[in-house]
Order: C-alpha cells, then structure tokens, then sequence
C-alpha cells in the first residue's frame, strides 16, 4: 500500500538520483533555497562542488559580500566601493552576475589576496557559518 503525497514522492525520488548521478545541479533545481536563512542555505548546498555561475545564481550575494567581510579581506568598504573599482554599474552585488567569469577573477586577482571569485565566495560563506 502507498501513499499519495501530490507528487511529493516522485520529486523525491527524482532528486535522489540526481545526487547518486552526481548532477547537483539539477537537484538543486528541486530546492526552495529562496525561503531559507543563510546559514541553513549554506549548510545545504555542496558549495565546493558547485561551479561559479550557479554559486552566483543560488547563493544571495549582498549578505555574503557585506561591508565587514570586504572590510576584512580587501580594500573596499562596501560592495558599492567594490563595484564602482571594478567598473560594474548598480548598488548590489547582484550586479556581478553580469560580469563573465574570466573578467570575475582577473579583477578579484588584481584587488584581493584571493585567487578566484569562487574562492573568495567560498570564504564569504565560511565567515557566515563561523559566525564571524
């Protein structure tokens, strides 16, 4: 005997063979991540697994790259600081999502200590789930 659950079981089961395929990112897909907190977010996504336009799509970018993160580990103040050096137009950090991913690290290579926009972001959400 089974149960119905309005479709909930083959979604279910859909998202579990994508893991077991290794395609995160389809599962992903699946996930309500916009009604999470941020710390429940993080904990969630594979983030070292992710390639960077889907870090950029999923993960909420004004709270990782805050004033005291950039503050902490580059020479802006703000994002707007950031963005305005980096040549990028808006007030978000929403705004790098425009930017191509070689571009992304060229300029996170010339104006931080770290190696790659992934990286950085990796470190972001790090400092979030320490609490920091």
């Amino acid at each position: 005997m089974g149960f119905k659950l309005g479709g909930f079981g083959d979604k279910l089961q859909g998202m579990v063979e994508s893991v077991k395929s290794g395609n995160v990112g389809e599962m992903l897909q699946h996930l309500p991540l916009d009604q999470l907190p941020l710390d429940q977010l993080l904990d969630k996504l594979p983030l070292d697994q992710l390639p960077l336009d889907q870090l950029l799509e999923k993960l909420p970018l004004d709270q990782l790259l805050n004033n005291s993160f950039l503050q902490k580990f580059t020479d802006f103040a703000s994002i707007q600081e950031l963005l305005s050096n980096w040549g990028i137009g808006g007030h978000s950090a929403e705004a790098l999502q425009s930017l191509p991913q070689d571009q992304l690290n060229a300029h996170v290579q010339q104006t931080t200590s770290f190696g790659s926009f992934k990286e950085m972001l990796l470190k972001a959400a790090d400092d979030v789930k320490q609490g920091k």
